[in-house]
């Protein structure tokens, strides 16, 4: 998992690209991701797979908005 920064560039795995294409459009825009999105992925994965990949992009965009609520910063990383 990257921190702080973009996935890296290239996945060997379709499974992992696909998760990570859709990954990038939450962040830009969640309102782009669409049929097509969930039709690839389930090519892959399994609804509960889905949705704990969804789940976690939620989890991680509201911990990011929490630290800058709340102006966490480097220094105050472990």
């Amino acid at each position: 998992m990257a921190i702080n920064g973009r996935p890296d560039a290239v996945h060997q795995d379709v499974p992992t690209q696909l998760a990570v294409a859709v990954a990038a459009k939450f962040v830009e825009n969640a309102n782009t991701i669409g049929d097509s999105d969930f039709n690839d992925l389930r090519v892959h994965f399994s609804e509960k797979q889905m949705s704990e990949l969804c789940a976690f992009m939620v989890f991680v965009s509201a911990s990011h908005q929490y630290g800058v609520l709340m102006d966490v910063g480097p220094e105050d990383r472990p």
